[in-house]
């Protein structure tokens, strides 16, 4: 039976359907070819450029230094911005002229455009300035635990970080590095740098002398002096014993300090020269080695382990113990969060979730 012949109406809307359709697929065409032309030419396609860093490695009251590897010959710049408005640069990654006791943005340039950044706190000439910094070791593993431990350290914008030791594992071979240091404490790094000694997985590679100069420690991490306006740090290497205690006293009877803080590997004993030494003189012993949190006060010295950055803790408790005279312990990750003031320094351990766990006062 043939078709009836279309009506008026019915070829209007036939001739609707196909302009319809054609001007969808033109749509797509013209959507297809926006987007295309968006990821090409619009949105930033080069990657990083920046192999490690950049990171600081010192800070002083106002000057500070970067370091940083980038993908082949290309030219980088630092530039800071002051309090002020002044405008710092430098393409060496040595910053001087910068505002005392001030918290300065910089960026990294290459070919013309900011492809890193971060903040400077340089050190206050006044001796009431408020310090803050935070602390922890044993975190150079490169799993999710560092990394969290490193996102709730650079919340805290601390102007440095003590760490006491262990900050490769297994070993501190230079080809572990960038996974085990600095990826995950980019951020962190990128707003003070590590104040740091070395544990028995450093030393086991070469004495630790590849990351003793990748952080830039003084006497390649074992033993020196770090002075941040009126906070004085004294890092002692593996262990605090007899052959420290002569460094110790020369430079507890320096003037200058408002508090001093001592960072070693190895949790201090009762008994051990360095605690007599330093008792009513400093403000808290910062330690690794056992990958837990305690609080605990050994010789009249408060001594907090902060083995806690994030490298694997054994479920075998033997590995972990808990001390017989330990305050509090936390078989948790986590940082120490330091506020030093001239009234008195609060301690917060933060655990890698942000929660806090412990408080402690001094004065």
């Amino acid at each position: 039976m043939p078709a009836s012949p279309l009506t008026t109406g019915e070829r209007r809307l036939r001739r609707a359907l196909v302009a319809t359709a054609v001007f969808a697929a033109a749509m797509v065409v013209v959507v297809g070819a926006v987007v295309a032309y968006w990821f090409r030419a619009v949105l930033p396609t080069e990657p990083d450029p920046f192999t490690r860093g950049p990171y600081l490695t010192r800070v002083g009251t106002t000057d500070a230094t970067l370091r940083w590897s980038v993908d082949g010959d290309r030219r980088v710049e630092i530039v800071a911005t002051t309090p002020e408005g002044r405008e710092i640069r430098s393409a060496t990654g040595r910053l001087t002229g910068l505002t005392p006791g001030a918290t300065q943005g910089w960026m990294a340039v290459v070919d013309g455009s900011a492809r890193a950044s971060g903040t400077i706190t340089t050190a206050p000439t006044d001796r009431r300035a408020p310090i803050h910094f935070v602390a922890f070791g044993d975190y150079g593993a490169g799993g999710e635990d560092e990394w969290a431990v490193g996102r709730v350290a650079s919340a805290q914008r601390p102007a440095f970080t003590l760490v006491p030791g262990d900050n490769s594992y297994l070993a501190a071979a230079p080809s572990l590095f960038d996974r085990n240091i600095f990826r995950p404490m980019r951020t962190l790094l990128a707003q003070g740098p590590f104040v740091a000694t070395l544990g028995e997985h450093d030393l086991a590679w070469f004495g630790g002398s590849d990351v003793a100069t990748a952080l830039g420690l003084p006497d390649g991490g074992k033993r020196y002096v770090w002075n941040f306006g009126p906070v004085r740090v004294l890092v002692l290497g593996l262990e605090a014993d007899a052959a420290d205690v002569p460094f110790v006293r020369r430079e507890l009877a320096k003037p200058g300090a408002r508090r001093t803080y001592v960072v070693v590997h190895r949790p201090p004993q009762p008994g051990n020269p360095v605690l007599q030494a330093a008792r009513g003189r400093v403000a808290a012993v910062f330690a690794g080695h056992n990958h837990r949190y305690e609080r605990r006060t050994v010789d009249g010295v408060l001594t907090l382990t902060v083995g806690t950055g994030g490298a694997p803790r054994s479920g075998d408790e033997r590995l972990t113990p808990v001390s017989g005279d330990a305050q509090v312990s936390l078989a948790v990750f986590g940082l120490m969060r330091v506020d030093d003031r001239a009234d008195g320094a609060d301690m917060v351990f933060l655990d890698s979730s942000g929660r806090v766990r412990d408080r402690v006062h001094v004065r």
